[in-house]
């Protein structure tokens, strides 16, 4: 038998009786040369749980490509539209490597005409725009949540098949560049379903041993003559995109800290450059702690995707969309081993693509993340500005075979502006406005001791902890975690031999319906009137301090918390700046002028109203290590 050519191997792609297949073009952050395409053939089965997305065997390279919906979320007792949508898994049986020029180099005489009828956005702007706006004039928003709200752009697209979907993926490559992948999936069978797209956001993967998470958030328009310095500069400026960037890492470091081992480390921002956009991201990563499935399952969806904080997102989310999102905001994810035999997982969010069904209904999901300084009419036209990027690759005419013969663009276009010097300085900038525990790791050791006891206190804060149990362990000593609601908790608070931590969660302590804050007041007050004078410290951070200063001080109130949440802010911490960030949606004030307290520190009872384990706060290590000595 002759060996299979890639001449072969693409005719087989525009034959008659194809199985299921994807084509992958991964460019991952750092290339700076043009990544290969994957080619994968193999079986597609729907499951019912990714307990069936294991590896199938030891040999090297891709073994399982997995197709996540947003219902997927529900698996985790999260809140989400039940649409049906299927969890796919496509064993791999053959894994073909192939140039980009198989694709671009020339048009195949096979390729079909693709036709596009009655598109447009199903929603107006105008529609978008009132959503946006009654969520800013919302409590969620004003208490610092941001929520990435979709709406949906759909067209008919007649005699659709696995050869249009190979012709979509050429114009993409073509057209578009800097995406995390390029891609199509093809699922088969008699009510195929195919995804077509090109998503600047990687999710979740382990590489080398390391669980690697790449949060992406901001959008820089690019104008019609390309990126100017001066353009590119005032957004990198812009404070709203660094905070919401820096929000979008804390959401990502609270899932990647259950992930990994210590020693995570934030790295940038950095640019990825589109055809049509600039995006913000960052790179995080740290010891991998499970194996590639395990990781996946336990790594629910990009922060992105979905907002911040994930839990009150995804019920916004549930309340604001009246349909299900399909697999626009899931995941695609590659499982397999590398040379070495070690497991290997790459995923991304399922943004910026055509989902097409057996009929030829396309719909292609788009979104904004919206906050409590959103502008409707800016968010709207955001929605507008990714559709098209989408769409003016896919409905471009296919390039004469001399222009698809000359060479591509680079994957980072006009390089010179993005990596000018001037550029640079503006990344280096917002790199150094970061923690430099995250970023640079801490030299002195643990404080050492009996364990740090940290009380959850419950209204789906766990979820949020990682990144705060990660640098208690780091500054003192290991961190325990008790429920607010377990048996005993408050005696077992009372009696812990080390220092006590209440930990931040949801909700307003001065709440008269929740049983949950009636709760924790009792805990706290027992806390600041039992624990054993001249022991270790009682400290709070977030709610936890609220509760604390309002068990300790008299003339402790609370009152709603003026600007936007979130926001990072310098405040002075005992005689010491700090630039701080802030998530609550109140605070406290205290004495006769009614002065915001920032910090508390009443002989053993010790706090304070901001978060140590945001990327925002300058100097959290050493902050939590007062706290807590």
């Amino acid at each position: 038998m002759r060996p299979t050519t890639d001449a072969d191997v693409m005719e087989r792609l525009y034959g008659a009786d194809v199985p299921p297949f994807a084509l992958l073009r991964r460019q991952r952050p750092g290339l700076r040369e043009r990544a290969p395409v994957e080619l994968l053939f193999g079986e597609m089965e729907t499951v019912r749980s990714l307990d069936e997305a294991a590896a199938p065997n030891d040999a090297p390279g891709p073994g399982v490509l997995a197709l996540l919906p947003f219902r997927h979320l529900a698996e985790h007792g999260l809140p989400c539209h039940d649409d049906g949508t299927p969890l796919r898994l496509l064993r791999v049986r053959e894994h073909h490597v192939l140039p980009e020029d198989a694709f671009t180099g020339r048009r195949p005489a096979a390729a079909p005409p693709v036709q596009w009828r009655d598109a447009g956005f199903a929603t107006s702007d105008a529609h978008y725009e009132g959503l946006v706006r009654e969520f800013v004039e919302s409590d969620a928003a004003r208490g610092g949540l941001n929520v990435l709200l979709r709406r949906d752009w759909s067209a008919r697209l007649p005699e659709f098949g696995p050869a249009v979907a190979v012709e979509l993926f050429r114009r993409l490559l073509t057209a578009e560049s800097g995406a995390y992948w390029t891609f199509v999936v093809h699922t088969g069978g008699p009510r195929p379903v195919t995804l077509v797209g090109a998503t600047p956001q990687g999710h979740v993967g382990v590489e080398g041993g390391r669980v690697v998470m790449n949060p992406l958030c901001g959008t820089y328009r690019r104008p019609p003559e390309g990126p100017r310095a001066e353009g590119l500069l005032s957004f990198l400026a812009d404070r709203k995109e660094a905070e919401e960037l820096a929000t979008t890492v804390d959401a990502e470091l609270a899932v990647l800290c259950r992930l990994a081992g210590p020693g995570v480390r934030v790295e940038g921002p950095f640019l990825r450059g589109m055809a049509h956009l600039l995006h913000t991201q960052c790179r995080i990563s740290g010891p991998a702690a499970a194996g590639a499935r395990e990781t996946l399952a336990r790594a629910l969806f990009a922060s992105t995707v979905v907002g911040s904080p994930f839990a009150e997102a995804c019920e916004t989310i549930h309340g604001y969309e009246a349909t299900g999102r399909g697999y626009y905001g899931g995941l695609l994810a590659l499982i397999g081993r590398d040379g070495a035999g070690a497991d290997e997982l790459d995923s991304a969010a399922v943004i910026r693509t055509l989902v097409v069904d057996h009929r030829g209904e396309a719909r292609l999901s788009v979104g904004a993340t919206v906050g409590g300084r959103s502008s409707p009419q800016a968010e709207a036209a955001e929605t507008r500005t990714k559709a098209q990027a989408v769409l003016t690759a896919l409905t471009a005419p296919p390039p004469s075979d001399e222009r698809a013969r000359t060479p591509p663009t680079p994957a980072t276009p006009d390089p010179d502006d993005l990596h000018s010097s001037t550029v640079q300085e503006a990344l280096a900038l917002r790199h150094a406005a970061l923690s430099t525990f995250w970023t640079k790791g801490i030299a002195t050791p643990p404080t050492g001791g009996p364990a740090v006891l940290v009380l959850d206190p419950g209204g789906d804060a766990r979820a949020e902890l990682a990144a705060l149990l990660h640098l208690v362990t780091a500054v003192h000593s290991p961190a325990e975690m008790i429920r607010h609601d377990d048996p005993g908790a408050a005696g077992t608070l009372v009696r812990h031999p080390g220092p006590v931590l209440l930990a931040s969660g949801p909700g307003r302590p001065d709440d008269p319906g929740c049983a949950r804050m009636a709760a924790l007041h009792r805990t706290a007050a027992l806390l600041v009137r039992d624990r054993p004078p001249g022991g270790p410290p009682v400290a709070g951070v977030g709610l936890g301090f609220q509760l604390l200063a309002l068990a300790t001080l008299p003339d402790a109130r609370v009152v709603a918390r003026s600007g936007g949440a979130g926001l990072a802010r310098e405040v002075d911490f005992f005689g010491r700046p700090v630039t701080a960030a802030f998530r609550n949606t109140c605070t406290i004030v205290s004495g006769p002028d009614r002065h915001e307290l920032i910090a508390l520190h009443e002989q053993a009872v010790r706090g304070v109203q901001f978060r140590p384990e945001s990327v925002l706060t300058t100097d959290g290590a050493g902050v939590l290590r007062r706290l807590l000595g």
